[in-house]
């Protein structure tokens, strides 16, 4: 009689811990956002982050900072670009690159964001996707740059979002000074 009790009890216990498990998986996929991630951090300048490939001046300040932000990355560019990123990254959990930046200039700026994945950076020659945005001169908050169905006209080809490599932020030639925010890849439901 005790060995039937107590295998009674073991499946008992068995199927409460299967429930349990059952029962607390969805708020784990809720706080992940289900299959897809909702928000991670691409550039983090509180943790030492800099961009690469400058071409201009950068440094880490505190000034401009917003919300729960630590430290900006201030740049002071020229004569073309500001590299933000060349390691390999899978960005196909999200639809958005999200960043602030404080524009320190009294017109609106031109900003070029180049978007390129392995094979971009290897040959670059045109081989990237080009997304432009305008910023007004203080504060431009949750500046969003679409990442959905990138594509490379010049080349003829999808970027890879598994293996994406390049973000540049192009200046064209005049000299401007910015204060970007951590940037963000995010996926925002529509």
């Amino acid at each position: 009689m005790k060995k039937i009790l107590l295998a009674v009890l073991l499946v008992m216990f068995g199927c409460g811990l299967v429930l349990a498990e059952g029962a607390a998986a969805p708020k784990k996929e809720e706080a992940k956002g289900g299959d897809k991630a909702k928000k991670v951090v691409l550039v983090n300048f509180a943790k030492g982050d800099q961009f690469n490939n400058v071409y201009g001046e950068q440094s880490l300040s505190e000034e401009h900072l917003t919300g729960k932000e630590k430290m900006r990355m201030k740049m002071v560019a020229s004569a073309g670009g500001i590299n933000g990123l060349s390691k390999n990254v899978d960005w196909t959990p999200f639809n958005y690159v999200v960043f602030n930046v404080f524009l320190a200039e009294d017109k609106p700026v031109k900003l070029g964001v180049l978007i390129g994945d392995k094979e971009s950076y290897a040959k670059w020659s045109r081989n990237y996707v080009e997304a432009n945005t305008t910023l007004k001169p203080g504060e431009n908050k949750d500046v969003h740059i679409n990442i959905e169905g990138l594509y490379c006209s010049y080349a003829s080809r999808p970027l890879d979002m598994k293996n994406m490599q390049v973000l540049q932020f192009f200046t064209g030639d005049a000299k401007h000074e910015y204060y970007f925010g951590n940037l963000y890849l995010v996926n925002e439901e529509e």
